[in-house]
């Protein structure tokens, strides 16, 4: 039997006994490797993704979520060895509902449909286990986080009268809200108390006073922020537009987070995060955008490394670890350490599969700057271009290559902006503004951040002039 790593996408993976891994031993990736096949995703005709595809890969998905359950929900999965690949079975049951219900607005697909029921009746007994209860007993806290899989299971017709009966009782508790979170973890549970009470449905359409304050209502630090950062956006986005099931209004003008979103967007193909990146392409169809020439481009990018590797890699599964192992052991540390990937990519299939959010199949070049591409190719090393986005750019011509200027504009920026090489980077930004290409949150923020290094060595060589 074939592993998850090596299996086409079309077919249900199945894991023990299977072939090495195609992955290189640093990383869940193709380092050195050039993609072979065409790509065969694109309906040219329509000029619209083919939708097929796109329930293709969500049925993939829910094909490995059907694994999962059956292997790591009872117990989750411990590393000793690398103990940052230890899951808690209730991360399992709760990411696994929420795959489901996401993936519920694309039930009109029967085959995705059949994928939902067969899996949520897997994921029952777990989501309402006693383990699960005696966690809501014991912390009233983190009742919603115990109960999101119950809730999500809830929402798509599966109920439990029982089980809400507990949750209201555990809710009302004098320590309910003893638990202090950040922005987007708050967004998180307003979210799931709005899905488990239907009567706050209503109140969906208005803002969120929390999000004024998550990462959603602020700019990010396109240069110097954390990857974490980024994560807090792309989920207080999640929870705001609750899938376009029942979203609320957006922060700030839709433009400007689909700016910041690029930004990011370029930051996750240079260093391959495929788990983050496709969170970040969430930002296009869950926000009603038109798919950009980078959003498209990203998504191609995604789907070639997903075509190449069976599922979409994560960084966390190695080799060399994988190929000590065999049997349960090995198919185990397999879905642990790739799981979240494989379901985030399921995430963007369903979203993508929403009326009206269909990606183009071609790269839009409406907006090209002719030459802008060459231009801000010359600021990115040679040396460097092992990441798989090289391979899909590669084959781009003419305008489709000029139509990601912004994209790679924003990539050269964060990469002197990480080298230190404030030189490079001033003459980077003057390039990209006499090629009209600087009108982005990134080169913004460089204008800025050069402004604040020329004031500091002014201020330092007036100091050490006064003292001489």
């Amino acid at each position: 039997m074939q592993e998850l790593a090596s299996q086409p996408v079309e077919r249900s993976v199945e894991l023990p006994n299977s072939a090495p891994s195609p992955f290189g031993s640093e990383r869940a990736g193709f380092q050195g490797r050039r993609m072979t096949r065409p790509f065969a995703t694109m309906n040219v005709q329509r000029c619209k993704w083919d939708q097929q595809d796109l329930a293709r890969r969500l049925c993939h998905a829910l094909d490995i979520a059907r694994q999962v359950v059956e292997q790591l929900a009872a117990n989750g999965y411990a590393d000793s060895i690398e103990p940052g690949n230890t899951v808690r079975p209730e991360k399992v049951i709760s990411e696994t509902a929420f795959l489901l219900l996401a993936a519920s607005s694309a039930a009109a697909h029967d085959s995705v449909r059949t994928r939902i029921d067969s899996v949520a009746r897997l994921l029952i007994p777990h989501a309402r286990s006693e383990r699960i209860r005696l966690g809501i007993c014991l912390e009233p806290t983190l009742t919603l986080d115990f109960a999101q899989a119950h809730i999500c299971l809830r929402r798509l017709g599966y109920p439990d009268a029982a089980f809400d009966t507990l949750l209201r009782q555990s809710l009302g508790s004098q320590a309910r809200s003893g638990h202090e979170r950040v922005p987007h973890r708050i967004l998180e549970q307003e979210w799931l108390a709005a899905t488990w009470d239907d009567t706050a449905a209503h109140s969906r359409k208005y803002t969120s006073r929390t999000a004024l304050n998550s990462a959603l209502n602020h700019p990010i630090d396109l240069l110097n922020g954390s990857r974490e950062d980024i994560y807090a956006f792309t989920h207080a986005l999640m929870y705001v537009t609750d899938f376009n099931l029942r979203p609320r209004r957006l922060l700030r003008p839709r433009g400007t987070i689909l700016a910041e979103a690029e930004a990011t967007l370029g930051r996750c193909l240079e260093e391959q995060d495929y788990d983050l990146g496709a969170e970040v392409l969430l930002a296009w169809p869950l926000t009603g955008g038109s798919w950009s020439a980078a959003a498209t481009f990203g998504l191609r990018v995604l789907a070639s490394v997903e075509d190449e590797a069976g599922f979409l890699p994560a960084p966390s599964t190695r080799l060399q670890r994988l190929n000590t192992l065999q049997g349960s052991a090995r198919s185990e540390y397999l879905l642990a350490t790739a799981y979240h990937t494989v379901y985030v990519m399921g995430l963007l299939c369903s979203a993508a599969l929403q009326p009206g959010r269909t990606p183009p199949s071609e790269i839009p070049t409406g907006r090209a700057a002719k030459g802008g591409a060459d231009l801000i190719v010359q600021f990115l090393e040679p040396d460097d271009r092992s990441a798989h986005w090289w391979d899909q750019f590669n084959r781009l011509q003419g305008l489709e290559r000029d139509a990601l200027a912004g994209l790679l504009l924003s990539i050269a920026l964060r990469r002197k902006t990480v080298q230190r090489d404030f030189g490079a980077l001033r003459t980077l930004l003057e390039a990209a503004y006499a090629a009209g290409l600087a009108d982005t949150p990134a080169a913004s923020q460089a204008a800025e951040l050069l402004g604040r290094l020329a004031t500091a060595m002014y201020r330092s060589a007036s100091r050490s002039h006064f003292r001489s």
